[in-house]
């Protein structure tokens, strides 16, 4: 008998498909929550700080800076978008390949995680990026303090943490998953440690330019919580991956965390070359930046006016000049000098040319003092 209209049309008289799934793969697609979740939920956040990436890209690159100072970052910033417009394609392919192509075939979604490159080297591309940018706050830490051991030192944890990535990598297609595991806790390790010493010798450093003027105070203080603001959330990020990994190695939670990272590093440092920039921006339309420092072999005296002379440190006594647009503010006006050229309100770790950084403190005399 020929089915009817009626009988095609009615949802049950079909008969459903009998697929016969592996123990593992039946595992994998009833565990999909813990296994094909990861990677979605980790994606659509990754779309979402990708779009914040191209906003804060987009204000750094139309920030217009008289001085010049931003244009050789230009370049750190279209290579890091670069790598992190990858990084998001190689996700898609991923998520595409496992829940879009192979569909209906989980066998073929499950074994792509140990087969297709594509697939296994998804940690290594987050390793390159959170070095990338670890890179660039290591070399602004040696711009600010020139503690070059110290740098090494950070170089050294840095180029651990990516040679564990590689290996776990590595061990990934073999399926030997307690070296995998390994591994991937020691690259985490070493990221961790990474990030805690650029973040605590940084705002350690910055701490140590304090002085009894209010306006250098207040800006070392506020540069001090853009370091911790922009180091934080990477930070809590891979401790919380190891945390997971740890505790649940044959689950691919921690994989979401993951796919999210390097995205929160680059995040990281646009939102401090952003914010740097709105700083200088502040001190150039408050007028505390821009001064004419002289040195000059005049007696140290405080002149009161639009031009101040403050005691000399050296054996000669020599006064420093400062040509202040404001009438009673020249310790503000030195000391929007000292941020500017020596603490780096270049954040961007730029080379200066010869520092000179002053400091003050009230003598018996009521003078301000020059310290080298």
């Amino acid at each position: 008998m020929e089915p009817t209209n009626s009988t095609m049309a009615d949802p049950t008289a079909i008969v459903p498909s009998i697929i016969i799934l592996a123990p593992w793969v039946k595992s994998w697609i009833d565990n999909s929550p813990l296994t094909i979740g990861p990677w979605f939920l980790g994606t659509c956040f990754e779309l979402f700080l990708q779009g914040v990436l191209v906003t804060q890209s987009t204000k750094f690159l139309s920030y217009n800076d008289p001085k010049g100072r931003s244009k050789r970052l230009i370049w750190l910033v279209i290579v890091l978008n670069v790598l992190c417009l990858v990084k998001t394609s190689q996700n898609i392919k991923i998520v595409w390949d496992t829940m879009i192509t192979n569909y209906a075939n989980p066998d073929c979604a499950w074994i792509l995680l140990s087969v297709e490159w594509l697939h296994y080297t998804e940690g290594l591309s987050t390793a390159l990026i959170a070095v990338y940018v670890q890179a660039f706050f290591v070399y602004r830490y040696h711009v600010l303090t020139k503690r070059w051991w110290l740098c090494v030192f950070i170089a050294l944890c840095m180029a651990v943490s990516l040679i564990a990535a590689i290996v776990a990598v590595y061990y990934i297609p073999k399926l030997i998953f307690t070296r995998i595991r390994m591994w991937s806790l020691t690259h985490f390790v070493f990221a961790i440690v990474v990030d805690t010493l650029i973040t605590s010798c940084t705002a350690w450093h910055l701490q140590r330019r304090k002085s009894a003027v209010q306006s250098t105070s207040d800006l070392i203080n506020r540069l001090t919580r853009l370091v911790w603001q922009s180091a934080l959330p990477p930070t809590i990020c891979v401790i919380i991956n190891a945390i997971v990994l740890e505790s649940q190695p044959m689950v691919l939670t921690h994989l979401m965390i993951n796919i999210v990272l390097p995205k929160l590093y680059a995040v990281s440092l646009l939102y401090t070359l952003n914010t740097r920039n709105d700083i200088r921006s502040e001190q150039e339309n408050d007028g505390t930046t821009g001064y004419q420092i002289t040195v000059s072999n005049r007696p140290a005296t405080m002149v009161s006016g639009a031009t101040s002379f403050v005691s000399g440190a050296g054996p000669s006594g020599n006064g420093v000049g400062v040509k202040s647009p404001r009438v009673g503010r020249d310790q503000e006006a030195l000391s929007g000098y000292e941020f500017d050229r020596e603490a780096g309100l270049d954040l961007n770790g730029s080379e200066t040319t010869k520092r000179v950084t002053f400091d003050f403190k009230q003598d018996s005399g009521s003078n301000l003092s020059r310290l080298n």
